[in-house]
């Protein structure tokens, strides 16, 4: 499998359909309006 830096894992979901709910700290937590999953993406770095 392929790394993914968490910018890039964002922009994937992002494509997706996933929305960028809230940030928490360097988390990025994604989530569906019609879905209860929450998805948290660690932001580090540059």
């Amino acid at each position: 499998m392929k790394n993914l830096s968490g910018k890039k894992l964002a922009k994937v979901l992002e494509r997706h359909g996933w929305q960028l709910l809230r940030t928490q700290g360097s988390h990025h937590i994604y989530g569906k309006e019609e879905n209860i999953v929450r998805l948290s993406v660690p932001v580090h770095g540059n």
